[in-house]
């Protein structure tokens, strides 16, 4: 729920950046300098996608009441693997750790970001600690992060990575923090449409479906399911397994098992054959 209305809010931060930008006046708020926060920034930006020194000056320049330590920007690459792609106020032996072992099978706030299309939200280190094992192993390095938001980062109707933003406290967990982040990942996802535009082939690209595009709208409109579901649906309902699914559309068993349980999720079944049967009802070949 809270991720929807994130995602669906309209973009205040931004909008009142401009307007204060434009020289519209503003009464005296608590806002005011997170919004000036932002048009500074954004003064700054050149061409490009971020690189760590430029999250290092956004991070040294946001208000210190948020609480902002850490930006992470995630992509998933042509070969359908996690990768990251630069961040800037992690440790170092949190970072050898996210380098090494981050990859698309692993339960992370920025995976389930990048792969589910909803932005997460963590507002306590127990929250942190209690969400994956592996998440567990990694704050154990960060002893002052206690809140983060994850974010899917889009394009061209894609999702192609996410941007994590990690807090030292739950402070920028309200409504107008949730919106003004929102709003600066937007911002980052304009600046990183050069390199998703790069990320062609893959998984992603292959393998296109051949189904009444009527049928795709359906499952695409009524239980929103991506590209690559409605490609593993059509793959279910002809009776494919899980290593077939996986071996057809290059990637591993489990990014195959993981895709096939959200799309058990959408659909409202609990087994493969009563997947297979709703999605059979809707799937007619051309």
């Amino acid at each position: 729920m809270e991720a929807n209305k994130s995602a669906s809010s309209v973009l205040v931060g931004l909008n009142a950046a401009k307007r204060m930008s434009e020289g519209e006046e503003y009464e005296k708020n608590n806002y005011s300098a997170h919004l000036k926060w932002v048009t500074e920034w954004l003064s700054k930006l050149g061409h490009g996608a971020p690189d760590a020194r430029l999250l290092q000056t956004l991070i040294l320049r946001s208000p210190s009441p948020l609480g902002l330590r850490a930006i992470s920007i995630m992509f998933i690459d042509e070969n359908d693997n996690a990768q990251n792609f630069a961040s800037h106020g992690y440790p170092e032996d949190a970072l050898k750790l996210q380098n090494m072992y981050t990859t698309i099978e692993e339960k992370l706030p920025s995976v389930d970001a990048m792969l589910t299309g909803k932005a997460v939200f963590l507002r306590s280190r127990d929250q942190l600690e209690n969400y994956s094992s592996y998440l567990r192993a990694w704050v154990s390095y960060i002893p002052w992060m206690n809140s983060l938001m994850a974010f899917p980062l889009v394009h061209n109707e894609r999702l192609r990575g996410s941007v994590v933003w990690a807090f030292e406290n739950d402070n920028a967990q309200e409504e107008f923090g949730i919106q003004l982040f929102t709003s600066l990942t937007l911002i980052i996802q304009t600046m990183m449409s050069e390199e998703f535009r790069d990320l062609k082939g893959g998984p992603h690209d292959q393998n296109q479906s051949n189904v009444n595009p009527l049928a795709t709208n359906a499952l695409k409109e009524k239980y929103h399911m991506s590209d690559r579901q409605i490609r593993i649906a059509e793959m279910i309902a002809d009776g494919a397994t899980n290593r077939e699914i996986a071996q057809t559309l290059s990637f591993s068993e489990s990014t195959a098992r993981y895709e096939t349980i959200k799309i058990y999720e959408r659909l409202q079944v609990k087994n493969r054959a009563q997947a297979s049967s709703m999605i059979r009802s809707y799937l007619r070949p051309i």
